[in-house]
């Protein structure tokens, strides 16, 4: 089952990758749906400890 996304349209390119700001808003979307008791939480808190482990934290 695919999901479908309304991606607006963009002006720039856009990069391969997500940028650090992206990266960080990204891993607090996961943190919140991670704190949430069901099996989709669970996908989540594993997703966000993996893009923690490899993005610098905000604090630096």
């Amino acid at each position: 089952m695919a999901a479908e996304f309304d991606v607006p349209e963009s002006t720039e390119p856009r990069l391969p990758l997500l940028t650090l700001s992206e990266a960080h808003e990204l891993l607090r979307v996961l943190q919140h749906f991670g704190a949430m008791d069901h099996d989709w939480g669970a996908q989540a808190r594993r997703f966000a400890a993996e893009l923690a482990a490899r993005v610098p934290s905000q604090d630096l």
